[in-house]
């Protein structure tokens, strides 16, 4: 458990909060690039702060405070024109960098624009994705993740809305038990990953292991498996709001065998605020194309054109009762998604983490917590936090590793055992019948 205390400082995200300058450390996801056209700016709000996206002349993202540094006029209705966002209530055109290119209305010769200084954040398009830097002084370098140097095609991106503080759908992430309760199904035939839910539902306490590492936590969930055998599944905390780790397949199942050995999924957890944030979910195949058909019918089908589900607090997510009785255990249909959605809302719009009773399979998400307050303290301290890059220094991500594979009942765990599996020779999961 923390101190509300403790709790306060790693959940309130809002500029000048320690939790807040910490995560503006990081470069974020701020938008999916299908959602910025060449000619329509985009509002944007994240971390309690109103911004604007536009396209350049280049078409390279830039984003910007939206409030016109002029009379406060949202820039999100602007004109997109001159390489810059024009204002329509006055015309003052503002550059991505934050500089005003042209005052309309001031005398020829003025030097006013010269003054003006708005807003502005560095920002880039990357594997389907607009990142963003928005802290203090030089940027660091942008992480290395594979699927930024892939075709489009490797990926697939989607963000949903999320009604509760970034932080609690952050831990889920590593409580590899809850998959089985909260996602297994009691009917084969409408699991997502068939031989995935036997296994989960015949092992409800897998063995669990935490490792540091230099972006964050390696995390071992080993549930037994075939005589003399267990199941591994390697998930990555990734300082400070991301995950990696194996989520529903990446082509259809139905189609052929699939390799979970891969790919993998990445989720971040972007505030909006304190109270909502954007679960920003990436699904990526090293060999080939994503089945981006597949992922969207059986994991956000119910998603609408704005990113949100109708499942809310309000309609009690819609949980069905005899759903229950037969299908799913927790009656929610058959996408992790909405899952997930009703276990991090329903713990209240911030969780007060000095009420809970943590056990042992919640190793992972008290050393995440120590990470993170220790990356506060860090950057309180003027010292670069756990995996913020500079150029000349080690790629952390060269050590990240999702993997699926069944290994000797009697295997150490944090023994390296994963080390040297090249992707086309890794174990597809087995279960005995």
């Amino acid at each position: 458990m923390l101190s509300r205390e403790q709790n306060e400082l790693v959940t309130r995200t809002s500029k000048g909060t320690p939790g807040g300058e910490m995560l503006r450390r990081y470069w974020q996801p701020v938008a999916l690039s299908s959602e910025l056209s060449e000619d329509t700016p985009l509002p944007v709000d994240v971390m309690g702060e109103e911004l604007v996206l536009f396209r350049d002349a280049k078409g390279q993202p830039q984003l910007i405070g939206r409030a016109c540094p002029h009379r406060a006029v949202d820039l999100s209705y602007g004109r997109v024109e001159n390489g810059g966002l024009r204002c329509i209530y006055h015309g003052w055109l503002l550059s991505g960098e934050g500089r005003c290119m042209e005052q309309p209305g001031e005398p020829d010769g003025s030097a006013f624009k010269t003054k003006i200084r708005h807003t502005a954040y560095p920002a880039c398009d990357l594997g389907g994705l607009i990142f963003a830097y928005m802290g203090e002084g030089e940027a660091p370098r942008l992480p290395n993740f594979p699927f930024m140097n892939k075709p489009i095609e490797h990926t697939f991106v989607i963000k949903v809305l999320q009604e509760c503080n970034y932080l609690q759908a952050n831990e889920g992430n590593i409580d590899p038990q809850h998959l089985s309760y909260l996602h297994r199904f009691l009917s084969q035939a409408e699991a997502v990953e068939s031989e995935l839910n036997k296994l989960i539902s015949n092992d409800p306490a897998p063995q669990i292991e935490v490792e540091e590492t230099a972006y964050g936590l390696r995390l071992f969930a080993a549930r037994a498996n075939r005589p003399g055998k267990r199941f591994v599944r390697i998930t990555n905390f990734i300082m400070p709001n991301a995950s990696s780790f194996h989520g529903s397949p990446l082509v259809d199942p139905r189609k052929g065998a699939v390799n979970d050995n891969v790919g993998y999924q990445v989720h971040w957890h972007v505030p909006v605020d304190d109270y909502s944030h954007w679960k920003y979910t990436l699904a990526y195949r090293s060999d080939g194309p994503v089945d981006a058909e597949f992922q969207r019918n059986s994991q956000f089908a119910e998603i609408g054109a704005d990113f949100r589900s109708p499942r809310t607090r309000q309609n009690r997510y819609m949980q069905n009762r005899e759903e229950m009785k037969q299908t799913s255990f927790v009656g929610l249909g058959r996408s992790f998604q909405s899952h997930d959605k009703l276990a991090t809302e329903a713990q209240g719009a911030i969780l007060d983490r000095s009420v809970e009773h943590l056990g042992t399979t919640d190793r992972a998400v008290i050393m995440m917590r120590r990470q993170l307050l220790k990356a506060i303290e860090d950057m309180q301290a003027g010292r670069d936090p756990m995996f913020v890059e500079r150029d000349g220094q080690p790629d952390a991500l060269n050590e990240m590793v999702v993997l699926s594979q069944e290994v000797a009942a009697d295997t150490d765990l944090l023994g390296g055992w994963w080390r040297g599996f090249d992707p086309a020779s890794r174990g597809t999961l087995a279960i005995a019948e």
